[in-house]
């Protein structure tokens, strides 16, 4: 998904201002005292060369916080807010380092790291808060050719959005109308605002009008009809944004974006970014390849451990349903005792909890049978370890390293027809749920999860959620 050119610039600036702060800061430090070769100095030191990965690391600190989010940006107080909490941390960790490292390549004056701290802070506020911000919402207001917005629905959500851009555009929205199968076309949804279509006609809407933006805000449907909508809207060029209680999982588990306070899911067009798929390949290979030589040891031990704790095979070999249905053989490390995946009452119990029969009783999105877990693979469940022999399928191309899980056949067979739109994609090692809820919630929450990293999936969301599966697997959060 190409990036907005407003995060683009600020991303520039936030770098400039960090670079400028800390060249003063360099100089209060002493460097100015070097009198003629003051700047061959500093530009040889080795701090400044360090800089350069400290300054990506508080980059990556306000890309975790938001700060590149519109909702965030068009603020005022909540934006401060946060940019003194980032750059608190950003400082914080740049002392403790100082601290306990002892190298030229660090800063290692008090006075460098107070001044950089109090300038930088000082001056990404005063740039983004009093500057920047509201030279943006002037522009969003005042630009030539305003964002045009179709709104597909037409209850209470869809007509929220209307009244929301009619009172305060920070946004440079023009609404267009409205596509639905509620009401007929011409009908008038909200004052001057008509149906402009049904939902299977948006496309046409698109080119007809000049659409640059859909956001659904159908109410009162269930998940089949909410889809067959989203398809629909991810078929045009249009940006594709949902506002829906049934997306109400993706709010609870990540700061998403939003509009006027409203909340929204972002998806990407089906044909958006083709390089993407051959960039996560890539990454896949390089990184099942490398996590393989790494953890050949771990690998070994917990081998041992399996072999000696309990009767039976190593590793488990089990058919399991990838992209499109196709069907392959899935590795882990055995943790249950041998004979236990043909638990009849188990199936039951989960195809019943897929269909939403039965309450999540075990507190997991797993039904499984604890009596049937042996010793050590309840540890290496718990902290995921018995997924690690998955990085060989992941070479073999039936898995990615991110992505929805694999489920079995006797699943697959209790799937509804949404719910098989999880596998349009290769399956992974681990995923949004796994990283978010893992433990918690129903089987239509973890599908709206992949659907939503579907359609955001890119290379820097894939390498965010490894890097999250790892506390997750230390702490064995939610693992069963």
């Amino acid at each position: 998904m190409k990036l907005p050119p407003y995060k683009i610039l600020l991303v520039i600036l936030d770098f400039l201002v960090l670079r400028v702060a800390f060249s003063v800061a360099m100089q209060l430090k002493g460097v100015s005292h070097v009198q003629g070769e003051m700047w061959k100095y500093y530009l040889t030191s080795p701090e400044f060369y360090s800089f350069f990965i400290f300054s990506f690391l508080i980059l990556l600190i306000f890309q975790s916080r938001n700060l590149y989010r519109q909702n965030i940006v068009l603020t005022h107080v909540k934006q401060a807010v946060i940019i003194f909490i980032c750059m608190s941390y950003a400082v914080i960790a740049l002392s403790a380092i100082a601290f306990f490292f002892r190298s030229p390549w660090i800063i290692d004056s008090r006075l460098a790291v107070a001044s950089f701290a109090g300038i930088s802070v000082t001056s990404i506020i005063i740039y983004r808060v009093f500057i920047f911000t509201p030279l943006y919402i002037r522009y969003n207001k005042n630009k030539e050719r305003p964002k045009k917005v179709v709104i597909a629905g037409s209850g209470i959500p869809a007509k929220s959005f209307a009244v929301e851009m009619g009172i305060g555009n920070i946004y440079g929205f023009e609404l267009v109308g409205f596509v639905t199968d509620e009401l007929p076309k011409g009908s008038v949804v909200y004052e001057r605002y008509t149906v402009l279509g049904g939902i299977d006609e948006v496309d046409d809407v698109v080119q007809k009008y000049d659409v640059n933006e859909i956001i659904v805000a159908e109410s009162g449907v269930g998940y089949e009809v909410l889809m067959h909508i989203i398809d629909q809207c991810r078929q045009t060029r249009a940006h594709i944004n949902v506002a829906s209680p049934l997306f109400e999982v993706v709010h609870k588990k990540f700061n998403v974006d939003s509009y006027f306070d409203l909340p929204i899911a972002p998806l990407r067009g089906v044909n958006e970014e083709d390089y993407i798929w051959v960039v996560k390949r890539a990454i896949d290979v390089v990184g099942a390849a490398v996590g393989i030589l790494l953890l050949s040891l771990p690998l070994a031990v917990i081998a041992l451990f399996i072999k000696f704790s309990s009767p039976g095979p190593i590793f488990y070999s089990q058919i399991r349903v990838g992209k499109h249905g196709r069907q392959f053989n899935f590795y882990k490390f055995r943790s249950m005792r041998q004979g236990s995946d043909q638990d009849q009452d188990r199936i039951v119990r989960m195809q019943n909890f897929i269909k939403g029969n039965i309450e999540n009783t075990n507190g997991s999105s797993k039904v499984v049978n604890e009596k049937q877990v042996t010793t050590i693979g309840r540890f290496i469940r718990k902290t995921s370890l018995d997924e690690l022999p998955q990085l060989f399928n992941v070479l073999k191309g039936d898995m990615s390293l991110v992505g929805p899980r694999p489920c079995l056949p006797y699943e697959y067979e209790a799937y509804d027809e949404w719910h098989k739109r999880r596998l349009s994609v290769l399956p992974g090692c681990t995923g949004l749920w796994q990283v978010s809820s893992r433990a918690e919630g129903g089987f239509d929450e973890m599908v709206v999860l992949d659907l939503y990293y579907i359609g955001n999936i890119s290379p820097a969301l894939d390498l965010q959620l490894i890097l999250k599966t790892i506390p997750v697997m230390v702490f064995g959060r939610g693992g069963k």
